[in-house]
């Protein structure tokens, strides 16, 4: 009977352990998606670091975390990207490409290329684009059909929700450029149409039934307001797959809980030159 409950002790102290490890210090994942470019491959599988520490997530850092819109609160995709932006960051946007910190980047976040669509849809897009509060940008109207600017988020949005969904072709034009701050937790943050249209899932979600976006302002409780405190750190995160991968571009700022840590070491690949190789 003492030899059964030692065995019974021993077992629930190495469960015990094991949940502890993977709760709060290391866990094993395997890659989904094509959000990693060539650093990783769908089908790899990682150790990723979820001790929290100042450097976890840490800049210029792989790592992996969960989508912040409130669509995916349910269930929320796992993805995997590369911190480039921590609390305090200045992003700025030019015609070069986008810069942190005077650091040039290749790709614009939140950038707002102009898309044009199939006349035929009008009435459906103008009634979809009011549902979702996504504002009218110098939008214009030809023979065939309209144009109108919109960030690759909002795309994403409308052609998720447009019954008839026909093709939207980027046109090419002369974008000025922009800046915002990364939100820092406790920090009075400026709300203007740039940081709205960024910060926009991340101010729904902390001020919940209170806040209401509409025409380019926020409101909380039915008063306009031109700054917001955020709760929380937020970072900012891009794919390495600059065509096909989903990042802050298209989610917005992520929160620092929906960050699962950083990706650690790559223990099984199918490709052997990935084999058991730290990953940074």
């Amino acid at each position: 009977m003492l030899r059964f409950l030692r065995y019974i002790i021993i077992i629930a102290i190495v469960v015990t352990t094991v949940i502890l490890v993977r709760l709060f210090l290391v866990e094993s994942y395997r890659i989904k998606g094509n959000n990693i470019g060539n650093t990783l491959n769908a089908g790899d599988y990682i150790l990723v670091n979820k001790l929290k520490a100042g450097n976890n997530p840490g800049f210029n850092r792989l790592v992996l975390y969960k989508s912040p819109l409130r669509s995916d609160e349910l269930k929320p995709p796992v993805l995997a990207g590369r911190c480039i932006g921590v609390p305090g960051d200045v992003i700025q946007m030019g015609e070069d490409g986008f810069r942190v910190n005077g650091r040039l980047l290749p790709n614009a976040p939140m950038m707002q290329p102009t898309f044009r669509i199939n006349k035929n849809i009008k009435e459906s897009l103008l009634n979809t684009l009011d549902s979702l509060r996504i504002p009218l940008r110098s939008i214009k109207e030809d023979s065939v059909s309209l144009t109108l600017r919109m960030s690759l988020r909002e795309k994403e949005l409308l052609v998720r929700n447009l019954s008839n969904v026909v093709p939207l072709d980027i046109i090419t034009e002369h974008f000025s450029g922009y800046e915002f701050t990364i939100p820092r937790r406790g920090t009075l943050f400026n709300i203007n149409e740039i940081t709205l249209m960024v910060c926009k899932e991340a101010i729904m979600k902390e001020a919940g039934a209170a806040a209401l976006i509409r025409d380019g302002k926020l409101y909380i409780n039915g008063e306009e307001k031109t700054t917001f405190v955020f709760g929380k750190d937020y970072f900012w995160i891009l794919s390495e797959n600059e065509t096909g991968g989903v990042d802050s571009r298209h989610l917005g700022l992520i929160p620092k809980d929906h960050i699962i840590g950083n990706i650690w070491y790559c223990w099984h690949s199918k490709n052997s030159a990935r084999r058991f190789k730290k990953i940074r």
